[in-house]
């Protein structure tokens, strides 16, 4: 396979080729859950089909795109899982949007938006040469193209410091730094910091450390069911990893996804887990959205 580089901005950027194993019906949705990224994704084989709630996801209904971009959404996205799909999936640094997309975190205000809508008619030539490549090239020509909007966007302003500063303590701190204190260290009000947030990310700074708390508990928890031999992990304390990460207790945590993945984490572990016994994973991630 060669090796893509993508422009800076780009924080993975993987190809990715999964087959279904049993019957249709019997596959889980594939969630697509929120986090510290934007989600690109290239699909080669067929489009994705993409259900913003889980009624829909059992429909079969919702919207097709050629290739994807995953909006900095807070509730979960739902995939179809047909028998075979292939393309590349890119994460990008929401502070990074504006001069990878042309646009802040904050104009994708859709769960999932058609590449064609952001990035202009370029992008159905990509996907073409993409689709017709040989699945080792296809990366390269991802990187490729993402460099090619870098630079037809090299003018656009970055965003403010202040919100730059922001992300690098709440990241830092996997989301449990007081707002307060945030705000102190890069020198305005909370309420201007939130301000500020909201309209580079479209959330605002509690929202922002909401969101990457449960990232970082959700990370942990993904390493324990990746571990597992079973769909009950040995040693796995949810109230445990509650208190890890800042979690008043399992009550907690258990609305904390609720809100983010649309179901309970011990349902999620169960879904995962068929998941990964049914389907190779793609690297390192939930879902391509």
């Amino acid at each position: 396979m060669r090796e893509a580089t993508p422009p800076p901005g780009v924080r993975r950027l993987i190809p990715y080729a999964v087959e279904g194993i049993g019957p249709r019906p019997q596959r889980p949705p594939h969630r697509g859950l929120p986090s510290s990224s934007l989600t690109l994704v290239v699909a080669t084989d067929s489009p994705l089909l993409c259900s913003y709630s889980y009624a829909e996801w059992a429909r079969q209904e919702g919207v097709r795109h050629d290739v994807c971009i995953g909006g900095f959404h807070t509730r979960p996205v739902y995939l179809q899982r047909p028998d075979r799909e292939e393309g590349v999936q890119v994460e990008v640094h929401p502070l990074a949007a504006r001069r990878l997309l042309g646009v802040p975190a904050a104009a994708l205000s859709e769960l999932t938006h058609d590449g064609e809508d952001v990035l202009g008619s370029r992008i159905r030539a990509l996907h073409s040469r993409v689709a017709s490549a040989h699945p080792r090239d296809r990366a390269e020509l991802v990187a490729a193209g993402l460099a090619s909007a870098a630079g037809r966007h090299e003018r656009v302003p970055g965003p403010r410091r202040e919100v730059v500063g922001a992300w690098r303590l709440l990241e830092r701190s996997g989301g449990r730094m007081r707002v307060a204190d945030v705000a102190s260290e890069v020198g305005v009000t909370p309420r201007h910091l939130s301000t500020l947030c909201r309209a580079e990310l479209g959330i605002g700074t509690k929202e922002l450390a909401d969101l990457l708390r449960f990232e970082a508990a959700h990370s942990a928890l993904r390493k324990v069911v990746r571990r597992a031999s079973g769909p009950r992990p040995d040693g796995l304390r949810l109230a445990d990893l509650a208190h890890d990460h800042g979690y008043a207790d399992h009550a907690h945590l258990d609305a904390a996804y609720r809100r983010y993945a649309g179901t309970s984490p011990t349902n999620w572990i169960a879904e995962e887990f068929r998941n990964i016994q049914a389907w190779p994973p793609v690297h390192g991630g939930d879902s391509p959205a």
